[in-house]
């Protein structure tokens, strides 16, 4: 009998452990790529972007260099060389923090196809 009920509680013990797993699986929404004909704006579209990845919690006012805070990292990327409008794929801002990229705070697919339109456009202070 002993047996019997220590068979039934491991069992329910199972059932419960593996019932209660929860995996949320965070799917990156999918996003048209910026429309080439469009113009992308560097404070409306880009520089956000440097905040909602996380890239200011290091590069900002006083951290490390550049400093992509707002207000502040247009004129950071742009004296430091990081924007190359003559190979816009080689640009540093661009393909360091590449979703496959080396860099610690990734953009997403999206986010990267939009920075690297606006440096085909002419990487513009607008």
């Amino acid at each position: 009998m002993r047996r019997k009920f220590i068979y039934t509680i491991g069992i329910l013990a199972a059932i419960v452990f593996a019932t209660s797993c929860q995996y949320k699986f965070i799917v990156e929404p999918v996003v048209p790529p910026p429309d080439p004909e469009d113009t992308i704006y560097f404070s409306q579209e880009i520089e956000p972007i440097f905040g909602t990845q996380g890239c200011t919690g290091c590069h900002n006012t006083g951290g490390t260099n550049p400093d992509l805070t707002v207000g502040n990292s247009y004129n950071s990327i742009t004296s430091m060389g990081l924007v190359d409008v003559n190979d816009p794929q080689g640009s540093k801002i661009y393909y360091y923090p590449l979703p496959d990229g080396s860099h610690y705070a990734k953009y997403t697919s999206s986010q990267a196809a939009y920075i690297l339109g606006w440096i085909e456009q002419g990487a513009l202070d607008n």
